[in-house]
């Protein structure tokens, strides 16, 4: 059976941990967690074997450290996550036509005119699979749907090294008895709030006895919520081959019409996509913020640059201003998100040679404290 749309999601097995594997071998099977040493620190990523003693990302250091003693901290390497990314990259865009990655490690494709070369989908997972393994040695998850969310729900159910097939028809059947946790979009604080509702699964928001709550919680979102529920997903794979890009984006717990808020969350994606060229020594021409406000409405903003640059304090004052003409008043929003796009060599003459010193140090600290804890007081802010 032809499937009328099918949509391909990869998300590789805790890459972090696992790229640390890779460098050194002797880790594998072990408990590795990628963070800080300190007790203030913060979990980056761990490896399975470290999930076993209920380590996650996020997590202090120091309660990690808490619940698996014998934990093996390893510092992140930036460089290596990039080098393996670019090789998933050319793997993927040799084998799929239509590819969005939404982060360093995970991705969509557009595969419903692959149908007629791979009329199994498995056996169309399997390769991508295979593909990945043998260019990078990272183990995928792959799952196929007819929309973005199943295929990811598909994924995470079946982690790790799986591989999913969600046949058309039978989407809102695999998502009713999933934890309503697992849908995207939904957090701890907001599955707490419909766990108290009596509402645990997914199938439970089509349960017409739970419409009146629902309806107070979410109000004209709730039919959106109930489309999710039945695997109705009309998202598309947008795709950006015209140049490299780098993003990151986040959905809230709860919908939020705070501008100052999103310019914050904004200002730190920035400032981490902004060290991460300095690190691969690149630099933007452009850049797009994304919103989705509370009916799944999404609006974006791309602009360039007056010229490439990779310092945040000096790309800040467009990006806000393009977040502040994108806002709209007492619009509630659920999701936000910035990319850089135009990525070219960063040149010598962005900085004088006193400033790229002083990046330079800026770009240590940050390697080891983090993005948050750190600014130079020497070049302005604005």
């Amino acid at each position: 059976m032809r499937w009328s749309r099918q949509i391909l999601f990869g998300d590789v097995d805790a890459m972090f941990a696992s790229a640390a594997v890779l460098a050194d071998p002797s880790l594998a099977g072990k408990p590795v967690a990628v963070g800080g040493s300190s007790p203030r620190g913060i979990i980056a990523a761990a490896s399975y074997a470290a999930r076993a003693f209920g380590v996650r990302s996020a997590m202090p250091t120091g309660e990690a450290k808490r619940l698996c003693p014998d934990l093996i901290l390893v510092p992140p390497d930036r460089p290596l996550y990039q080098r393996l990314h670019e090789q998933m990259q050319a793997v993927i865009n040799r084998l799929l036509p239509v590819t969005e990655w939404t982060s360093i490690d995970e991705f969509y494709a557009e595969t419903t005119d692959m149908q007629s070369l791979y009329p199994d989908p498995s056996r169309l997972g399997q390769c991508v699979k295979d593909a990945i393994f043998e260019a990078t040695g990272l183990r995928c998850t792959v799952a196929l749907a007819s929309g973005k969310t199943v295929a990811k729900v598909a994924a995470d159910a079946h982690k790790p090294d799986g591989l999913a097939v969600i046949e058309p028809g039978t989407e809102a059947a695999f998502l009713a008895t999933r934890p309503v946790r697992d849908l995207p979009g939904i957090g701890p604080k907001s599955a707490a709030m419909l766990n108290g509702l009596g509402i645990h699964c997914v199938g439970d928001l089509l349960d017409p006895r739970h419409e009146p709550f629902l309806r107070q919680q979410w109000g004209t979102r709730l039919l959106a919520w109930q489309e999710v529920a039945q695997g109705i997903d009309r998202d598309p794979v947008v795709a950006d081959r015209a140049s490299k890009s780098l993003g990151h984006e986040t959905t809230f717990e709860q919908d939020t019409s705070d501008l100052a808020f999103l310019e914050q969350t904004i200002k730190n994606f920035l400032g981490t996509l902004a060290h991460d060229l300095r690190v691969q020594g690149l630099a933007a021409g452009s850049f797009t913020v994304k919103l989705k406000d509370a009916t799944f409405q999404i609006t974006t903003r791309q602009q360039q640059f007056g010229h490439p640059l990779n310092y945040d304090p000096a790309m800040w004052p467009a990006v806000q201003s393009a977040l502040q003409s994108l806002a709209k008043p007492q619009t509630r929003y659920r999701l936000v998100g910035l990319s850089l796009s135009g990525l070219l060599p960063a040149t010598d003459s962005l900085f004088t040679q006193r400033q790229t010193q002083a990046v330079a140090a800026l770009d240590g600290l940050i390697e080891r404290y983090g993005s948050r804890m750190v600014r130079l007081g020497g070049i302005p802010e604005e």
